[in-house]
């Protein structure tokens, strides 16, 4: 149904398995509420430990099936769900970016030609085509997280969960990745789910910012509104964009501010 949500979470907990052996259980989630409509781009923010790779994974289907621990409530997702971890190296296996590309549609079944045209659409759709025989292990951070992210998207899922995709980037790989993922999505609509610790790329990218804190999501607004929340998410330790952080330093001094990026900054400020 069109109004159907693309991810439904209800009352969502997780818990890993003990630390000890004679320790609880290490308690993540905590009777969690999400719903995302389909074609949205959240952004997912909070401190270390919130729990933001495992509210990805648990998106994914991927836990508590090769987590362990345990899982309670309700998980709903519409489609088939792609997901690109944060250490891409250790998510990259074969002897070729090609051989990387096609191997999950192969899991799939896919026919031949296609598995073709779809690993020609990815070299092309994340500019890594001069790349097709080279070895992933070989290759900046930057390009493995492009041959990651085409690896995903060659097996055309309805949601794409993205755990810090920028994580060790220098800022030049950073904005590659970002604006690899805006042209994706203008001419391939989906939904995403972005993890990061980078404020600036949650303002790039989402229209929606959640953020996860102690076990439970605290804040789900647009990010121009949420940015403006300084206080709050400095006492959580969740990160800030420094164009916004300045922004709430000149509105303490009365004056009119209200920017984000370095460039709206640059702009209200001559």
């Amino acid at each position: 149904m069109p109004d159907e949500p693309a991810i439904l979470l209800e009352n969502v907990s997780f818990a890993y398995p003990p630390v000890l052996p004679d320790g609880a259980p290490v308690r993540v989630l905590d009777g969690l509420h999400l719903a995302v409509r389909p074609g949205e781009f959240i952004g997912l923010i909070g401190p270390n430990g919130a729990g933001k790779t495992t509210l990805l994974l648990i998106m994914a289907g991927l836990a508590p099936r090769l987590t362990k621990g345990r899982l309670s409530g309700t998980v709903r997702v519409q489609g088939r769900a792609g997901m690109v971890f944060q250490e891409t190296d250790s998510q990259l296996f074969s002897a070729t970016v090609e051989a990387e590309i096609a191997w999950g549609m192969e899991n799939l079944g896919l026919p031949v030609a296609e598995i073709e045209r779809r690993l020609d659409w990815a070299l092309e759709a994340m500019d890594i085509a001069a790349l097709r025989e080279a070895v992933p292990g070989m290759l900046s951070g930057g390009q493995q997280k492009r041959v990651a992210l085409a690896a995903a998207l060659a097996m055309h899922p309805d949601v794409l969960l993205l755990d810090e995709p920028t994580s060790g980037l220098d800022p030049i790989g950073q904005d590659d990745v970002l604006a690899a993922l805006a042209d994706l999505r203008r001419a391939h609509p989906m939904t995403v789910i972005m993890a990061e610790n980078e404020a600036e790329a949650i303002v790039a990218c989402a229209e929606r910012a959640l953020v996860l804190h102690e076990g439970r999501i605290t804040r789900d607004a647009p990010p121009r509104d949420l940015f403006r929340e300084i206080a709050y998410l400095d006492s959580i330790g969740a990160p800030i964009p420094p164009a916004a952080r300045l922004a709430d330093m000149l509105r303490g001094r009365g004056r009119a501010a209200d920017f984000l990026t370095l460039d709206e900054a640059s702009q209200a400020l001559k």
